[in-house]
């Protein structure tokens, strides 16, 4: 049987496919207009592609803070639970911080800054065992399991970037079946039943239950 540690190693390439994919795609940057993301507080503006790269950065790094945070303590959430908490109460500190982390910054630059931030995360997550426990931004978690969970932002966000851009979606095979596994646990999770027999292709679902594409079904979005 393997270990998780060469779970781990075997399943973690995705991460490094999809941020390859992202480094790339977010050189027009300069050009990018608002995107389609509704903030919590609806009056507020909607994000640029500037401020969706800000935010993109630190949900990438954290990755670095969890493994620089190295602690001897048990995880308390895991990839899917890192997405169970109240959009009312994370949704305008993550608004804004996407703001602090394009202070000082410009368009022509930040597409560097994106490169550094994904070749660092995946050099220093290939660094480490699956078992490292570290500050899971809400709580303690393994760094396979936040690395999973940076698979989904990824995934997301590249949507998010591709919409806003008027562009065809750009995600590897394995990114979007790891995320589309990961919201069908945290449907499981969070309702009851299982994702709609309409939306049985994993992109079709991801764009559902993300709210970045249309559906009637009231479970829906799970994420925001």
């Amino acid at each position: 049987m393997e270990t998780p540690d060469q779970k781990y190693e075997r399943r973690r390439p995705g991460l490094p496919g999809d941020l390859r994919a992202r480094s790339a795609a977010w050189r027009p940057i300069s050009g990018g207009g608002p995107t389609l993301l509704v903030p919590v507080d609806p009056d507020l503006p909607k994000w640029t592609v500037f401020e969706l790269a800000g935010h993109f950065d630190i949900a990438i790094g954290l990755t670095r803070m969890l493994i620089a945070g190295r602690e001897d303590a048990q995880p308390a959430r895991d990839r899917t639970s890192f997405f169970i908490n109240p959009r009312s109460e994370t949704g305008p500190v993550v608004y804004a911080y996407a703001y602090t982390m394009v202070e000082g910054k410009t368009p022509a630059g930040l597409p560097g800054v994106l490169a550094e931030t994904f070749t660092k995360t995946i050099a220093e997550a290939r660094a480490v065992p699956a078992s490292l426990v570290g500050p899971g931004y809400f709580a303690p978690m393994r760094v396979d399991e936040f690395v999973a969970s940076r698979i989904v932002e990824a995934v997301i966000h590249g949507i998010d970037l591709a919409q806003a851009l008027g562009s065809p979606y750009f995600a590897t095979a394995d990114g979007i079946a790891a995320t589309a596994a990961i919201l069908d646990d945290l449907l499981a999770r969070r309702t009851t039943g299982r994702r709609p027999a309409a939306l049985a292709d994993d992109l079709d679902w991801i764009l559902a239950a993300s709210g970045r594409g249309p559906s009637d079904d009231n479970r829906l979005p799970l994420i925001g």
